[in-house]
């Protein structure tokens, strides 16, 4: 949960810079203080990579905080395909979710349960699955009839 809040921060600190930075340099050309005509672009550069920087990254994560306050999480049981490489997200079944790097994880190919945010993917848990042995259980066709005495 620490992690989740202190990675928010850090994303909404990185948009508000990128939001500063647009705003200076928009006020830099509006005051006709370009030096060369490539930096006049620069701010419509910014403007358009702090639209896809908060839909991609810091929307979604506060999207997903009235979730994390109120402990609501999807569920999902699958199979680990990959880590990343500093250990911060992970693919199940095809799909991306991001962790808290420090935490300890299974290895690949452990088939495992999380709890996940919404719209983020971030995995509050993670617990490995052990595999059921179904041998000599009933069989799933088969239907078994209970008689009600009258």
């Amino acid at each position: 949960m620490k992690y989740y809040i202190a990675n928010l921060a850090v994303h909404c600190l990185v948009t508000l810079i990128l939001i500063i930075l647009t705003v200076v340099f928009s006020n830099h050309n509006r005051e006709r203080k370009t030096g060369h005509v490539l930096t006049y672009f620069v701010p419509t550069f910014l403007a358009v990579l702090t639209a896809v920087y908060v839909f991609n990254i810091t929307g979604p994560r506060l999207l997903d905080l009235s979730d994390v306050a109120t402990s609501n999480y999807y569920l999902y049981t699958g199979q680990i395909e990959s880590l990343s490489l500093i250990n911060n997200s992970l693919t199940i079944d095809g799909k991306v979710y991001y962790i808290n790097p420090l935490r300890e994880l299974p290895g690949e190919g452990t088939k495992v349960k999380i709890r996940y945010t919404r719209y983020s993917n971030y995995v509050i848990s993670v617990e490995a699955v052990d595999e059921l042995d179904v041998t000599g259980a009933i069989n799933e066709e088969m239907e078994t009839a209970v008689e009600i005495p009258s």
